[in-house]
């Protein structure tokens, strides 16, 4: 599964985020900020083109690089910047790889790669957030230009991003197009009193009679809902791993506390109850993992049909990291109420798992229609 190019990875990773991300951990979180600064160092590194081809600047390696830049974010439990990371290269930078024109990759591709632009995916509205088929946000065809009006809420990197693939309606269909976040009529409102997720930048974003060159139009007009649907499978991919990630961290930190921890004269490792909770917890994570992974051995040889594997995983992995980080909180007692310990600052952040990128109930909305389709089709070829 992993090479000596993906150990030497980890490991670069592993020495970058002791150095630049660690020791300001705290602070971040504490002033829930998102340092744009640490793109640049990101992409200096070559962290964000990992799994992208050399001939837009990336390493050329396969997808388990990101998978492993992602685990390794993870373990310095800031998870906020991590998903402000992956949301800059693994939301809006796949779409422009795979439909993009030469001039769009030179110009926003190839720069957010090296960390010299910021990128965001503009999605969700107020009133449309799983049903992208209800979206509002138009873009009016005057010719050499469209007119862009509307809104855009829970963006990653919504106030820091130098640009923004957003999706449309464009004559009443669903479109893709790159926006410069300097362009006239564009603000960014943060949005800040979030529950976790504190070294992460939200915003909602607002689009007034902004007037977007055509040649900003990411693909075909009317093809906008195809690409996301697509895109959207790396989302949910990293969200799986992330989740199973942030787990096995949580996990080992009760383990450890509870090695340390002494109650009635013995460390409280010794009490079943507390055994038989962390090794539940440690077969749920192997689980959520072991899904991850099979997804992501599926997507690489299958692409986006791999998408019944992703959704499960999805699905599955950000649930059960809810319930695996909460019994982590659980073994520590009052003091996993406490953020000095870690698991509190867990627990908020995976409390998003199961609400981006699709919430767990369209996951198995999702997966039943598969399911059952699949079931038709094989009933049909079976009475032949």
């Amino acid at each position: 599964m992993h090479t000596e190019e993906h150990n030497l990875l980890r490991n670069s990773l592993k020495d970058f985020i002791q150095k630049e991300i660690t020791p300001n951990v705290e602070q971040w979180e504490k002033e829930q900020y998102c340092d744009p600064k640490m793109f640049q160092k990101m992409g200096e590194n070559g962290f964000f083109g990992v799994s992208f081809p050399e001939e837009v600047g990336g390493s050329g390696m396969d997808f388990w690089s990101a998978v492993i830049v992602q685990e390794e974010l993870c373990k310095a439990n800031c998870a906020g910047l991590a998903m402000s990371f992956y949301a800059h290269t693994y939301l809006p930078l796949p779409l422009i790889k795979a439909i993009g024109i030469e001039q769009q990759k030179q110009n926003y591709l190839i720069p957010a790669l090296k960390g010299e632009k910021i990128a965001a995916l503009g999605l969700t509205e107020p009133n449309a957030g799983s049903d992208l088929s209800g979206i509002t946000t138009t873009a009016e065809d005057k010719g050499d230009y469209y007119l862009l009006n509307g809104t855009k809420t829970f963006i990653t990197n919504g106030t820091i991003a130098d640009f923004v693939v957003t999706l449309v309606k464009v004559n009443g269909k669903h479109s893709v197009l790159i926006v410069d976040t300097k362009i006239e009529g564009f603000s960014s409102n943060a949005l800040k009193n979030k529950l976790g997720m504190h070294s992460s930048d939200t915003a909602e974003l607002f689009f007034e009679n902004c007037k977007i060159p055509k040649e900003n139009l990411l693909g075909e007009e009317g093809k906008g809902f195809y690409y996301i649907m697509n895109n959207i499978q790396e989302e949910r991919l990293l969200a799986a791993v992330t989740a199973a990630e942030m787990a096995s961290m949580a996990v080992d930190k009760a383990v450890n506390y509870a090695l340390e921890r002494n109650a009635f004269g013995r460390p409280i490792a010794n009490f079943q109850v507390i055994r038989h909770k962390l090794a539940r917890a440690a077969t749920r994570v192997e689980a959520a993992r072991s899904l991850a992974y099979r997804a992501v051995q599926e997507f690489m040889t299958h692409g986006y049909k791999a998408e019944k594997i992703i959704t499960m995983a999805k699905a599955y992995a950000c649930e059960e990291c809810n319930t695996i980080i909460s019994e982590a909180i659980q073994v520590h007692g009052g003091w996993g109420f406490i953020e000095d310990y870690g698991v509190a600052r867990a627990w908020r952040d995976s409390r998003l798992f199961s609400l981006g990128a699709g919430t767990t109930e369209i996951m198995y909305e999702i997966l039943s229609k598969l399911i059952l389709d699949g079931a038709v089709h094989e009933a049909a070829l079976g009475s032949r």
